[in-house]
């Protein structure tokens, strides 16, 4: 995996190119690595971390990342974000910085789902997944590059893939630009309008979930904080975990 790791410290640019990159063949997962490397002490940040399929690829709630081989790019970033950089804020950075990592290597325009989902024609072609380490952060990120043989499994969901002719080694160079200059300046409030431009889900009706009770409300905007603002028919409120879904239940049609 040698030529891989060349390939994406070419791609990571003159002011990033010394930071370590370390691509597999294979490993459970990522962001599992890298929390036991810093653990350890046998890494610092920042440190980039690739492999061509996961075993064990997770996303939010616990949910399993479909990740096999040949198919995708599977990275974990290790960072050292500012103290005190709310972990939204990362999220809706990375989010941002793969959107136009996206954009500028393909045709294609992905939209957001709050929080960490990257929708192309309604279907969900990249996750993320930002841990936490007492000062660092993980930034976990996997995009489907091609559809595998077969087709998605259907845990995957609404899974769908880029399909497009994109240098993957590009694409991670480029994704790991765009976190570590926007980690620089976590509040700027020119990401945040970046990420409000690419999630179109403001005025719609959503469905979420809160003290297990399934309830519905209108969503209004996103909060300086990463929040998404609601309301409904207990008044305003921000939601700052959980998931939503249209009123319908679909996303198709939106995203």
């Amino acid at each position: 995996m040698e030529r891989a790791e060349e390939a994406i410290r070419q791609a990571l640019g003159s002011k990033w190119e010394k930071i370590p990159v370390r691509a597999l063949a294979e490993t459970d997962s990522t962001n599992l690595r890298l929390k036991e490397a810093y653990r350890e002490g046998r890494i610092a940040p920042p440190y980039l971390l690739t492999a061509d399929s996961q075993k064990a690829g997770r996303g939010r709630l616990g949910r399993r990342f479909v990740s096999p081989p040949g198919t995708g790019l599977y990275m974990s970033l290790l960072a050292a974000p500012p103290e005190g950089t709310d972990c939204g804020l990362i999220t809706i950075l990375a989010a941002v910085a793969v959107c136009r990592a996206i954009e500028e290597t393909t045709a294609l325009r992905p939209k957001i789902k709050w929080v960490n989902d990257l929708f192309v024609s309604g279907k969900k072609v990249c996750g993320i997944l930002a841990e936490g380490l007492s000062g660092p952060v993980i930034i976990g990120i996997g995009v489907n590059l091609h559809t595998p043989p077969g087709g998605f499994p259907p845990e995957a969901g609404p899974a769908g893939a880029l399909d497009a002719d994109v240098d993957a080694s590009m694409l991670a160079g480029l994704i790991v630009q765009y976190i570590l200059d926007g980690l620089e300046r976590p509040g700027d409030p020119a990401i945040l309008d970046d990420y409000r431009q690419r999630m179109p889900l403001t005025g719609q009706t959503v469905r979420y979930t809160q003290n297990g009770q399934e309830k519905a409300a209108r969503v209004t905007g996103v909060a300086p904080d990463g929040g998404l603002m609601i309301e409904d028919e207990t008044g305003p409120r921000t939601l700052r975990t959980g998931e939503v879904t249209l009123g319908s239940g679909a996303v198709e049609g939106l995203l």
